[in-house]
């Protein structure tokens, strides 16, 4: 019952983890996932990738930056993007969670390889694992994902900006994104509650 605060894996492929209580050296241990975190990650991961392959497959855009952190997700796109072209891209997004279809997890043989329009950071070498999003998304990926789209629960973008001559975007997909909705929804009817107007009159208070 010790908090795991972080994992990383040296240059020798040796596996740390950090813990927030310190153990004696060679005391023998049982690991278990910490489930909440594990599946919210996994959430924020699978939006990732189908608003990835989706801006590739609408915009030509490729995905060159991705950070998943534990407030937010900001992808880095090579295209800059307009409001409606993000808005578009965030619709297009949630309705393939309502689709709520399986995610497949492959290891190809070089030759199926060789004819998959998969993505990829990185020339791959060995054997390789291959996420796909069918009709949205392949890539190679090592990471964890939702067993189908519907788990991922509400993809939002919470901001884009012009980044490096293309576009950071600022994502929160499932209960991220419910519990952002939460707090600025509690805002604007404290706003609204005191200019006594409605919600849909707040701005031309």
């Amino acid at each position: 019952d010790i908090e795991v605060l972080d994992v990383q894996e040296d240059k020798e492929g040796v596996i740390h983890h950090f813990l927030k209580i310190g153990i004696p050296a060679g005391e023998k241990v049982t690991g278990k996932i910490d489930w909440t975190q594990r599946f919210d990650f996994m959430q924020q991961h699978s939006g990732e990738h189908i608003f990835s392959g989706l801006a590739h497959s609408n915009f030509g855009a490729n995905n060159v930056g991705f950070h998943l952190g534990y407030e937010e997700t900001t992808i880095d796109l090579d295209v800059p993007l307009s409001e409606e072209q993000v808005q578009k891209l965030e619709l297009l997004a949630n309705e393939a969670v309502y689709k709520n279809f399986p995610i497949e997890i492959s290891f190809p043989s070089e030759d199926e390889l060789a004819v998959l329009p998969y993505r990829s950071k990185k020339k791959l070498t060995g054997k390789i694992r291959i996420v796909t999003f069918p009709g949205y998304d392949i890539c190679a990926c090592c990471g964890t994902h939702v067993k189908r789209t519907g788990e991922i629960g509400i993809i939002k973008l919470t901001a884009f900006q012009n980044y490096k001559g293309g576009t950071r975007l600022f994502m929160l997909c499932g209960k991220r994104a419910f519990k952002d909705y939460q707090s600025k929804n509690g805002d604007v009817i404290k706003v609204t509650n005191s200019l006594s107007v409605k919600p849909n009159e707040l701005c031309l208070a």
